[in-house]
Formats: structure tokens, C-alpha cells, sequence
């Protein structure tokens, strides 16, 4: 009897331990997806800025050029 109820207490600890695995990896999963989302919207934006930016230092390039050859 003692055995049985030992076992029985085991297995509603296991099966408490798997659900909040379960529960983990659920949170996990949607933490994941949305941090996802945030760092494309991020990257989308970061690439945009890095556009401008190397745009920028190439028409500031350019004009140092023609600066130079003007003066």
C-alpha cells in the first residue's frame, strides 16, 4: 500500500512537472515569436537608417570630390 501511494504521488508529481513544462514551452514559443516580430520590425528600420546613412556619405563623398577638383 505504502509502494502504491508513493507511486501514485510520484506520477501526480510527474505529471504536474509536465504540464508546467508544457505551460514553459508555450510561453517560451509566443515569447520567442514576438520577439521575432519586434526584431524584423527593427531590422526593417535599421536597414532603412543604414540606406540613408551610406546614401549620405556617398553624395558627401561625391561633393568632397567636386570640391576638390573645382578648387
Amino acid at each position: 500500500d505504502m509502494y502504491k501511494y508513493m507511486d501514485k504521488r510520484f506520477e501526480d508529481i510527474d505529471k504536474r512537472f509536465e504540464d508546467m513544462q508544457k505551460y514553459m514551452d508555450k510561453r517560451f514559443e509566443d515569447m520567442h515569436k514576438y520577439t521575432d516580430k519586434r526584431f524584423e520590425a527593427m531590422d526593417k528600420r535599421f536597414s532603412m537608417m543604414f540606406k540613408f546613412i551610406s546614401l549620405g556619405f556617398t553624395v558627401l563623398a561625391i561633393i568632397m570630390v567636386v570640391f576638390e577638383f573645382i578648387a
